[in-house]
């Protein structure tokens, strides 16, 4: 098991303040070994933030065209108006 401190960048008047939380992940011990073997000791919680955040970016993209394709999606559009315009009697 690996131990990796994640970074966290938080900009105040012009001036960053870092702060970092340990956290614990679980994975293979083959990839575990791997990244050991391949990353040197001090570059490996930059390697792990920098594939995070790129996670990270990929899964908000693809929420927002996601988000985006169900706006342009008219049957949607239409069934939401139905809904909307449902009167069920109860007072909000």
């Amino acid at each position: 098991m690996i131990v990796v401190p994640l970074k966290t960048l938080d900009i105040i008047s012009h001036k960053a303040q870092c702060e970092f939380m340990r956290i614990t992940l679980s994975i293979p011990d083959e990839v575990a070994h791997r990244f050991q073997a391949a990353v040197p000791a001090r570059q490996r919680s930059r390697l792990v933030t920098r594939l995070l955040e790129q996670e990270l970016k990929d899964r908000d993209s693809s929420l927002a065209a996601a988000c985006r394709a169900a706006n342009r999606d008219k049957a949607l559009e239409q069934e939401i108006d139905e809904w909307q315009a449902f009167e069920d009697g109860i007072e909000e």
